[in-house]
């Protein structure tokens, strides 16, 4: 757990800078202040949907909303469904399932002015997830013991996470932003000793991987309120 140790530290670095510049900013007379503009800003992940080309037996889509609350401070909540059907000739494994995140990020570009809407962002985000899984068939085959066949029923498989978050988002048309982020993901919690161990776990990886660390693009839509 170092890593998010280091991550607790420079995010305190980070808020105790935001509050001196906010600090600042009120004291100055500079004509740069302006009240936040309410939105919330829908997102869709485009590698996730690209995915499936090039592994089509996992099929996950993945959407994000946000809404800038404090200066260069926005919430986010995320999430989406995920679904495996996977035929080999020695087995089967099907599964479906979902996940949330929610989390902040922090905009270290500032924003002197309200056309300034381009963000690198830095963020922490706790997430969930759930999935049902199953083997309707396996063909398990040793020298030494012998062939045998069988099955796996249906059972829950659960997963929490924190993730650590850095990327860039930038308007290209009025409204429309593409954007990338970086996400390191650090479990905290899954269903022990599994019968089974899935193969992809909704919004956080393959399953084998004790830390992953992915990088999404999305499309971004910006709507005023």
């Amino acid at each position: 757990m170092n890593i998010l140790k280091y991550f607790l530290l420079l995010m305190t670095v980070i808020f105790s800078y935001a509050a001196f510049a906010q600090n600042e900013h009120s004291t100055d007379t500079v004509k740069h202040d302006f009240e936040i503009t309410p939105f919330i800003r829908l997102g869709i992940d485009v590698s996730a949907i690209g995915r499936s080309f090039y592994e089509p037996e996992v099929r996950q889509i993945e959407f994000s909303v946000d809404s800038e609350l404090i200066r260069n401070f926005f919430f986010n909540l995320e999430g989406g469904v995920l679904r495996v059907n996977s035929e080999q000739e020695t087995f089967s494994y099907k599964s479906s399932g979902y996940f949330v995140r929610a989390g902040t990020d922090f905009n270290l570009l500032g924003r002197p002015d309200p056309g300034q809407k381009d963000l690198v962002l830095f963020g922490l985000r706790y997430a969930y997830a759930y999935l049902n899984h199953e083997s309707p068939f396996f063909d398990l085959e040793n020298p030494y013991w012998g062939s045998y066949s069988g099955s796996i029923d249906p059972s829950g498989y659960h997963a929490h996470w924190f993730e650590l978050t850095g990327g860039v988002r930038t308007e290209v048309f009025k409204n429309l932003f593409v954007g990338w982020t970086l996400r390191t993901k650090v479990p905290l919690y899954k269903t022990a000793e599994p019968e089974i161990e899935p193969y992809y776990i909704a919004g956080l990886g393959y399953g084998k991987l004790k830390t992953p660390v992915m990088v999404h693009f999305s499309l971004f839509y910006r709507f005023g309120l």
